[in-house]
């Protein structure tokens, strides 16, 4: 067997090194870019509260049905597979609620998702206080969570703020600006 010996065995090590360089200065532009587009993909959306309704209720927890609209701001489609969030009212934490209801929608369109959340006695008991200070019934709210889509790895965030009214006789939800 006949060996070959190079006559400058550096050069393939320079070489390698300078490939994987390159290599590594590519991936990171590739993730620079795909957190550029994270960006625009945080505005497209919007989640807000269309209504809430209490379900069943036992000692230490409550169950709500809340019918959250989503606002796709953009002209493409946006697909979504699942979601978590949670409610806050007048900034206590209230309740919270995951999903994994699948929809898509349409460019500059909106989507009603029916989604159950709980709150436990705790969650409740907080808002005594402030419901007795609150005579006409309303409180602000503040939705936060993340929505997940099949397109991307990346969860698309949101956080949202407006007013509900929780008195039977109100109107529903509204949203602060």
């Amino acid at each position: 067997m006949i060996q070959r010996r190079h006559r400058y065995p550096g050069i393939e090590a320079h070489a390698f090194a300078r490939l994987t360089a390159c290599t590594v200065l590519l991936l990171l532009l590739q993730i620079l870019s795909g957190c550029t587009s994270l960006q625009s993909q945080e505005e497209r959306i919007r989640v807000t509260i269309a209504d809430l309704k209490p379900l069943e209720s036992t000692l230490m927890e409550q169950r709500y049905l809340v019918k959250i609209r989503l606002q796709n701001r953009s002209k493409e489609a946006l697909n979504i597979d699942g979601m978590s969030f949670d409610l806050d009212l007048n900034g206590k934490r209230f309740a919270s609620g995951v999903s994994n209801q699948e929809t898509t929608v349409q460019g500059f369109s909106e989507s009603i998702l029916e989604v159950r959340l709980s709150s436990t006695v705790f969650g409740l008991i907080k808002q005594f206080g402030a419901l007795q200070e609150r005579q006409n019934g309303t409180f602000d709210y503040q939705i936060s969570g993340n929505l997940s889509t099949p397109d991307s790895m990346l969860s698309l965030p949101f956080n949202e703020k407006g007013e509900i009214n929780l008195l039977p006789t109100s109107a529903g939800p509204s949203t602060k600006k």
